[in-house]
């Protein structure tokens, strides 16, 4: 799944989007090792921190916790609003009468 970022995103949080969208599943909250993000992101586990941070400031996911018992790193993404009815009318068919 794509996680989309602005154009102007630096390389390092462009890294980490794709590390995090290789690590989501179709769950709703997503997990990964710290030790295991901050490796593929080429960073410390503390610039992986910021960087999840800025991923959430800019909206590309919509919370992270990191347990420190466990190590692990829980996200979220937005979730994507679906509307329940269509807002455009169908046109009766011209060739049809009402």
């Amino acid at each position: 799944m794509p996680l989309l970022l602005p154009h102007t995103a630096p390389p390092a949080v462009r890294l980490t989007a794709l590390v995090l969208a290789a690590h989501t599943s179709p769950e709703v909250q997503h997990q990964a090792d710290m030790d295991v993000l901050a490796r593929l992101c080429g960073h410390s586990p503390h610039q992986t921190a910021e960087l999840l941070d800025r991923l959430t400031t800019v909206r590309v996911l919509a919370a992270w916790h990191h347990h420190r018992d466990t190590d692990e790193v829980l996200w979220q993404l937005p979730h994507a609003c679906t509307p329940t009815r269509s807002a455009v009318h169908p046109r009766p068919h011209p060739m049809r009468r009402p």
